[in-house]
């Protein structure tokens, strides 16, 4: 994901929840943490979407500490709307987080 793009989104979240006294590094420390919490749900969202049968095939990616590129080439090759599924946990992050429904 294009951190620039992923930067925005968190800024765009801590803007509306409009904290009025939120210091520099209060908010730096705060976007840093909802951007590794966000990573955290894609990241379990596009596994959960990983078929059965492809299961095996990225443990052995794992195991073997194969390169951050393998392992994207390896989940898109699997059939993952990983687009979607980034779309998606991103806006459910969005309402989880201002309370919206």
């Amino acid at each position: 994901m294009d951190q620039d793009a992923l930067s925005k989104f968190i800024n765009d979240i801590i803007d509306a929840k409009n904290f009025k006294t939120l210091d520099s590094d209060v908010r730096h420390q705060l976007e840093q943490d909802l951007k590794n919490r966000l990573l955290d749900q894609i990241d379990r969202a596009v596994l959960g979407a990983l078929p059965e049968n492809k299961i095996d095939g990225f443990n052995d990616l794992l195991d073997r500490n194969a390169s951050q590129q393998e392992v994207q080439q390896y989940i898109a090759n699997s059939g993952v709307d990983t687009k979607k599924i980034t779309l998606e946990t991103m806006l459910r992050f969005r309402s989880l987080y201002l309370g919206v429904k």
